[in-house]
């Protein structure tokens, strides 16, 4: 149970959640969740170009999921979810928690959310696509990858990663990150770009 007051003691949230979970003896595990909910708005909250009114919201919804154990080559949580949304409904689908083992030293982490929202002011979908890469060249050395695309702000997003520690506790850090528009016609275009280098040194005494 989550209960939440402002410093007027106004209450904004109210959370109450109960679970049933069932592991496999495959280590598979499947769970239900869910509970009434109550939030409070104290201004109008905009979101995904639709604005919900200030005030008090008391909802429900419940949540099934399935995750599959991580001895599997393929593993990940898939989840849907059902119920209110402020004065509205909400349908979410969601697998997450992914891992896919291409060799032993390279795995990808795909990840999907898919969020229809209707409500009184208006109805929208919201979708997210993840997938994340590592690759161990050594223990001591590797890449990693993220990239992502989400619906609500129309954005692709990209970030590098390399690791390499060169002697021990001491480590080298190069990162590349940037984010693009999709809205614009052709190569998406760039809003920001940014390349940041860390090197940290351990001295023993």
């Amino acid at each position: 149970m989550e209960y939440i007051e402002s410093g007027a003691g106004q209450l904004e949230t109210r959370n109450q959640t109960g679970l049933f979970a069932l592991e496999l003896q495959n280590s598979d595990r499947l769970s239900v969740s869910g509970g009434p909910k109550y939030e409070f708005l104290e201004a109008p909250f905009r979101i995904a170009g639709v604005t919900i009114p200030s005030g008090g919201y008391a909802f429900s919804d419940v949540t099934v999921s399935y995750s599959m154990g991580q001895q599997r080559r393929v593993s990940g949580t898939l989840s849907l979810q059902q119920g209110g949304f402020y004065d509205g409904t909400i349908t979410a689908v969601s697998f997450t928690g992914t891992r896919v083992s291409i060799l032993k030293q390279w795995s990808v982490e795909p990840s999907l959310s898919v969020n229809d929202v209707r409500l009184p002011a208006g109805d929208f979908t919201t979708t997210v696509v993840r997938a994340r890469s590592d690759y161990g060249f050594s223990p001591r050395m590797f890449v990693s990858a993220l990239v992502q695309y989400g619906s609500s702000d129309n954005t692709f997003s990209s970030n590098l990663r390399f690791r390499w520690e060169y002697l021990p506790g001491s480590e080298l850090f190069v990162v590349y990150t940037d984010e693009r528009d999709t809205l614009r016609s052709g190569f998406p275009d760039l809003r920001n770009r940014a390349v940041v280098v860390k090197i940290n040194r351990l001295f023993r005494i």
